[in-house]
């Protein structure tokens, strides 16, 4: 076995294109879709010199879920007309300008803030008018002391509420969809071994079958979970994209994932009898998968029935639905427990079907391509 690893690492070090690709394009993907706001919406914002627009800017500021960039009228006007994914607002005297090529649920509930900014200072200044300084800081501090309403909001059925995160939709989808495809490539070399003869040699040199499959599967393996690791890790402690303290609980989820499509890619190469035909197979159910596993849209979007029944045969599915709800939902654990126990189970499935077709089939590896 150890011998196994050592080729197998030889062979990293001499073409490691492959896991580079799907790290960089991981972290570029993710960075670029979900934005590098840490999880905020980025408003570029255009100030007129006023103290109404300074006290709008300053209550902005205050809201989470934003991230405010101070531009000028001018340059804001040429972003908007550049880029169709800005968002903008040009703050005046007695008016503002909302700049978006969407009307999103962020956008409005943006516009709702400015407009209660400037209400609100209206009503201040006009208070002021009247009274005088000292006339607004009374009824300002009976206005927070002695409110008419005392409001408590709670959602019936806390499971039922979407949530979303732009920022960790994009992490954990791109992650999920390109380490399918490290893990994938390096499974291939049991296939590649077996046909060359490679695999043959070993056995006839005391090799067991168990070391011979656990050398690649082990090896294979961990290289999935170093791609997944270093991405998670970059994205929080580096980019410090908020994970609501759900990091670890992410990694111990990605760690049965990275089992769960090793898995998988150890019963395609069982079906096929060429490293290409493998190779065809993974790229079309990789897509597929992340389709319809929400890997690049949140599912709660989706209104087709026949494509949400689809969901359940994505690995990708299991393990983005465990993210998300250890994450954006703030859950335990425990509560994505069937998911957890769903995807071991299934990886030992894939796993045994996979490995006892291998054996049945080794002679048809002996084949050229």
């Amino acid at each position: 076995m150890k011998g196994i690893w050592i080729a197998r690492f030889l062979n990293l070090k001499r073409k490691p294109i492959v896991l580079i690709m799907m790290t960089v394009m991981t972290l570029v993907m993710a960075y670029v879709v979900g934005g590098s706001s840490n999880g905020k919406m980025s408003v570029a914002v255009a100030v007129e010199d006023s103290e109404t627009t300074q006290a709008v800017l300053e209550r902005l500021k205050k809201e989470e879920g934003y991230s405010l960039l101070e531009i000028t009228e001018e340059e804001l006007q040429q972003e908007a007309k550049e880029d169709i994914r800005m968002v903008g607002i040009g703050l005046k005297e007695t008016s503002y300008t909302i700049y978006s090529a969407s009307d999103s649920d962020g956008v409005r509930n943006l516009s709702l803030i400015v407009e209660s900014a400037y209400r609100d200072n209206s009503f201040k200044q006009q208070v002021i008018q009247a009274g005088g300084e000292d006339a607004w800081a009374e009824l300002e501090v009976s206005l927070n002391e002695d409110q008419a309403f005392l409001i408590q909001t709670e959602a019936m059925d806390e499971s039922e509420v979407f949530r979303y995160d732009n920022a960790l939709q994009s992490l954990f989808g791109f992650m999920l969809f390109f380490v399918f495809y490290t893990v994938s490539i390096n499974v291939q070399f049991i296939l590649d071994d077996k046909r060359s003869g490679v695999w043959n040699r070993l056995k006839l040199a005391s090799v067991s079958r168990f070391q011979l499959y656990f050398g690649h599967l082990s090896f294979s393996y961990i290289i999935g979970l170093v791609q997944v690791l270093l991405v998670l890790v970059v994205f929080r402690y580096v980019l410090g994209t908020n994970m609501y303290d759900g990091f670890w609980k992410v990694v111990i989820i990605a760690t049965i994932y990275v089992l769960l499509v090793m898995a998988f890619s150890v019963f395609v190469i069982s079906l096929v009898k060429t490293v290409s035909q493998s190779s065809i197979i993974i790229s079309l159910v990789a897509v597929a998968f992340a389709m319809i596993g929400g890997a690049y849209w949140p599912l709660e979007i989706v209104q087709s029935e026949g494509l949400l029944a689809m969901k359940w045969i994505s690995p990708i599915y299991y393990a983005m639905e465990s993210m998300k709800r250890v994450t954006v939902y703030e859950g335990t654990l425990s509560s994505v427990g069937t998911y957890v126990s769903m995807m071991i189970g299934i990886a030992i499935v894939l796993i045994v079907v996979g490995i006892s077709l291998l054996e049945k089939r080794t002679e048809r590896y002996h084949s050229s391509e």
